[in-house]
């Protein structure tokens, strides 16, 4: 969840048996969530659930579990090098096994309009919160299939599967997890990047002398493990077996850290360029205008601490020797890495210009283009000034499509760019012709149609379904979401999604439930812009309007950000109340990840009632959170700093009691859902929820021992939406579940309910100190 809204902008974390998770350290098992609301009625289609957004047959392939609503809506068909077949990767939630199911999909592209009939090359299933199959690379065999996987129990490693024979391999036995690999073009050559062990706290000596805190986040001295987000290179020859480590220089000043890697061999497998987060940046970065890269840059963090900041270099596989590839910023809103076939060149997608090409020109210093680089000489080129982001390449490997780079949705338009080898270099070509390119794969789906994987080409006009991913939704009667459109905070046009129940009557009131975190135009999303705490069609189901609103001021880390959100979304609720169904008496608001901070404060200075809320591993820019963060995490307290005008010391602490949300629990009524997803965040959800506690305020805290912020795992997703699906049923319709293992559940929030009224009745106030 550090810095989450970075990862998402440049990529656009389980108890076994039974017990799925802990509230307030009592086990418990979700099962069945509730029926439609209202009274029975005979129907020929039953409403949707939770179980069904989980066992939801969804586009997977790499990023997909950190992408909108979980899966891909483009670019998901790998094509063979001369373009012949494709495969196509496809997850689904077991929840009797508790695993997300993977399956890789083998089309001939000839047989496309055709009655296709795809053949499963592998099938892999994850019972981590890992993919299960993932980072696929074709090799020049045009049979080969490299990609990283892992059955339940295992680790993730890299597998080679053959499409001729199906044969599966696995290449790598590496003690922990791979996070990123790439291969040269024959696949003589891997380089992988792994997980560092963990080291215990306790140790013998540990146990003798005591442990002197370093860096180390709180929970990992609570949980006696130390982790090491850095990865560890290294290179295999796939012909011995043998591998053997390929360090990043020092003087390099970066690091390969965290989930979210990039790196490419060249296709002799000479050459890794890779994506470095920098330890310190050149001063001379801050002539760059692009906003989001202006932001990072004005943070002060500490000495040798993660900026944030990314640049790409180039390592030799047998020397080691690393350089600086381009001394620019790589953009956070996507990069891509394009060789030459002769690995002579390297195409940069979503970089900065270096400087000596962008200085004096305002639209360069602001904006991500695309580079040629030499990877032996250094020379580099400016290719195009616009941001582009890298589609495929026609069969021989001489002409790539490019499409201008999408922001704030999948439903941006976009042109296409074309790109053509000359000699040494590529230069623009005018389009491709339909010879050159193979048919285009894509999804299918808008807000009330589930997506079909279909197949067109642009010279016959021929199109087809390949795939009806999920026929068994032609017996849900899901609820009809439209979109709809108004002015928010800072005069923005902010499009947003509406769910209305199954059997709307425009003549009824309704309890709303807001999301927070998202919302796309031309996608089908049955939870909604992720999985944590979601469940738009599940809530819809028991007679909730769902309002899914963008949080499209995410980005503007400064203390008006959160007062700016709220005015947005009072604006979406006042346009959904305009409309004549509202209950204004039965509002509900859900946060997760940055969102909560949003949530937070609505709770304490909007000028509408929430009747209840649900927040799911945030970050709120608050005081507990800033001091667990700033040993380890420094980016995430600097952006603390940021939203509370400040440090929390001296004069700078009064700004803090104004704006961070603990400071002002006292003025919080609405019974609220927290909900932590790894160790790591559950001290920094503490105070809210013990201070709620204190004040008799109705809350609960339940904790995902091995979850992770996007919610993976089928029964932590369960008990994620369903728990929050419930929570919003009981508070805003009075309503508990008939399902008998939630008795105990049932009878802890009849309580909470007493204690408000209690509290409400009660003249009691604690006393307060004098000044």
């Amino acid at each position: 969840m550090r810095s989450e809204r970075y990862a998402c902008a440049r990529r656009k974390g389980m108890i076994r048996g039974l017990a799925v998770g802990l509230v307030l350290g009592v086990p418990f098992l979700a099962v069945a969530p509730l029926t439609a609301a209202g009274q029975p009625q005979k129907q020929t289609k039953r409403f949707a659930t939770e179980e069904d957004a989980i066992r939801m047959v969804r586009i997977a392939g790499a990023g997909s579990i950190n992408s909108y609503a979980g899966a891909l809506t483009q670019d998901f068909a790998y094509f063979s090098p001369d373009q012949k077949q494709f495969v196509i990767i496809l997850k689904k939630g077991n929840l009797e096994r508790n695993t997300n199911d993977y399956s890789l999909l083998l089309f001939k592209t000839s047989e496309v309009f055709d009655g296709p009939k795809p053949r499963t090359l592998a099938s892999l299933s994850s019972s981590s919160n890992r993919e299960g199959l993932t980072n696929l690379i074709w090799l020049a065999d045009n049979d080969t299939l490299l990609f990283r996987g892992e059955n339940p129990g295992e680790t993730s490693q890299v597998y080679s599967v053959s499409a001729k024979s199906g044969v599966l391999r696995k290449l790598t036995s590496h003690p922990t997890n791979l996070i990123e690999f790439s291969s040269d073009a024959a696949g003589r050559t891997l380089v992988y990047a792994a997980e560092k062990p963990r080291l215990r706290v306790l140790t013998e000596r540990s146990a003798r002398e005591g442990v002197t805190v370093g860096s180390e986040d709180m929970s990992e001295l609570l949980m006696g493990e130390r982790r090491d987000e850095n990865r560890d290179l290294f290179v295999l020859d796939v012909r011995t077996g043998k591998s053997r480590p390929l360090p990043i220089a020092p003087e390099l000043r970066g690091a390969l850290t965290g989930n979210y890697l990039r790196f490419s061999l060249s296709p002799d497998g000479q050459q890794l360029v890779a994506e470095l987060q920098l330890l310190e940046v050149s001063p001379t970065w801050r002539d760059y205008r692009e906003p989001l890269v202006a932001r990072v840059l004005d943070r002060t963090l500490p000495k040798n601490a993660l900026t944030s900041m990314f640049l790409y270099v180039v390592i030799d596989t047998e020397s080691g020797k690393g350089r600086v590839l381009l001394d620019a910023p790589v953009s956070f809103y996507g990069s891509e890495v394009v060789w030459r076939r002769d690995s002579g060149a390297v195409l940069l997608t979503g970089v900065l210009p270096p400087l000596d090409l962008a200085v004096g020109n305002p639209k360069r210093l602001a904006t991500p283009a695309v580079v040629e680089v030499d990877p032996k000489s250094l020379r580099h080129a400016l290719l195009s000034e616009d941001d582009l982001q890298f589609v495929r390449s026609e069969r021989n490997g001489q002409l790539l499509e490019f499409e201008t780079r999408r922001r704030g949705g999948s439903g941006s338009p976009v042109e296409l760019r074309y790109f053509r080898e000359n000699g040494a270099h590529w230069v623009p070509a005018q389009s491709a012709s339909s010879e050159e390119m193979p048919p285009r794969v894509t999804a299918r789906q808008d807000l009330n149609t589930p997506p079909k994987i279909t197949v067109s080409d642009s010279k016959s006009g021929q199109s087809a379904v390949l795939l009806d991913l999920n026929p068994q939704f032609a017996d849900i009667e899901f609820g009809r979401v439209e979109e709809i459109k108004f002015v928010g905070a800072q005069h923005k046009e902010v499009h947003a999604g509406l769910y209305f129940p199954p059997g709307y009557d425009s003549g009824k009131q309704y309890p709303l439930v807001v999301q927070t975190h998202g919302f796309d135009p031309k996608s089908f999303w049955i939870d909604g812009s992720f999985t944590t705490a979601c469940a738009a069609q599940a809530l819809a189901a028991r007679g909730f309007l769902v309002l899914q609103v963008p949080d499209q001021h995410s980005l503007d880390e400064t203390p008006a950000e959160a007062p700016n959100m709220m005015e947005t979304l009072e604006r979406a609720v006042e346009y959904v109340d305009g409309l004549g169904s509202l209950d204004r008496g039965r509002l509900g608001i859900s946060g997760f990840s940055r969102t909560g901070l949003y949530v937070h404060y609505m709770l304490v200075h909007s000028k509408l009632h929430f009747a209840a809320a649900v927040v799911a591993d945030f970050s709120d820019g608050g005081y507990s959170q800033y001091l667990q963060f700033l040993n380890a995490h420094q980016f995430t307290a600097a952006d603390s700093e940021m939203l509370n005008g400040g440090m929390p010391f001296g004069g700078g602490l009064i700004y803090w009691l104004r704006r961070s949300p603990e400071f002002s629990l006292d003025l919080v009524k609405t019974p609220l859902q927290l909900q932590s997803n790894t160790p790591e965040l559950l001290p920094a959800m503490w105070a809210p929820y013990i201070g709620l506690k204190r004040l008799g305020v109705p809350v609960e805290l339940v904790f995902f021992p091995t979850g992770t912020h996007i919610m993976e795992k089928p029964w932590d997703r369960l008990v994620s939406q369903g728990g929050a699906a419930d929570w919003f049923t009981f508070w805003l319709k009075g309503e508990e579940s008939a399902d008998p293992s939630k008795g105990e559940r049932n009878l802890r929030w009849r309580e909470l309910r007493s204690v408000q009224k209690d509290t409400a009745s009660s003249t009691q106030q604690l006393p307060v100190p004098s000044r």
